[in-house]
């Protein structure tokens, strides 16, 4: 009796890290994975006349968010890109400053985020992940361990851009 198989196409594997870039810069440094979560939102259909049965399903929005550990923390000048809403003092000490910004919007802080594999030369974005419309949400910690490296979660959340109501590619954005 033969076995079935599969068609596999080593060349269609991914691994490795990216160079993650926000506002054209590089923000050097990550640890612990980045990571893509994006997902649809449904509203479910469903009749009186069929109970509790699900007739069908519709898409009510989208949600995207990136997550990435930034390794670079002594570096505050890109802290001030990761953490916007902070007061950045760039005098001989270099101090960031949390306070208080009730009711600071965010939508003007988005700025593209891209990911690029570097497994690619920097000419080759066939598989860049490119969001638009991102923006880190400022919520992280910070552990000062003596055993591990000191890193600070960053959550960016993508906003929909009204001009052309594409959150993110996953590719080439000149086509």
């Amino acid at each position: 009796m033969a076995l079935s198989t599969a068609t596999v196409t080593v060349s269609s594997f991914d691994i490795g890290p990216c160079r993650v870039t926000f506002d054209a810069i590089d923000i050097g440094g990550t640890l612990g994975n980045v990571t893509c979560n994006f997902k649809y939102t449904k509203a479910d259909m469903k009749a009186d006349q069929t109970g509790s049965a699900l007739l069908d399903q519709a898409i009510s929005g989208i949600e995207v968010t990136v997550e990435t550990e930034f390794a670079e923390v002594r570096d505050k000048a890109i802290m001030h890109k990761l953490f916007p809403n902070v007061t950045y003092d760039a005098t001989s000490t270099a101090a960031l400053d949390w306070g208080n910004q009730v009711p600071a919007r965010q939508l003007p802080l988005a700025k593209e985020l891209t990911l690029h594999p570097l497994v690619n030369d920097n000419a080759v974005v066939a598989q860049d992940w490119t969001f638009f419309k991102a923006v880190p949400s400022e919520e992280s910690s910070y552990v000062f361990d003596p055993a591990n490296q000191g890193k600070m979660k960053i959550v960016w959340k993508v906003y929909m851009p009204t001009d052309t109501y594409i959150m993110f590619r996953y590719g080439d954005t000149t086509i």
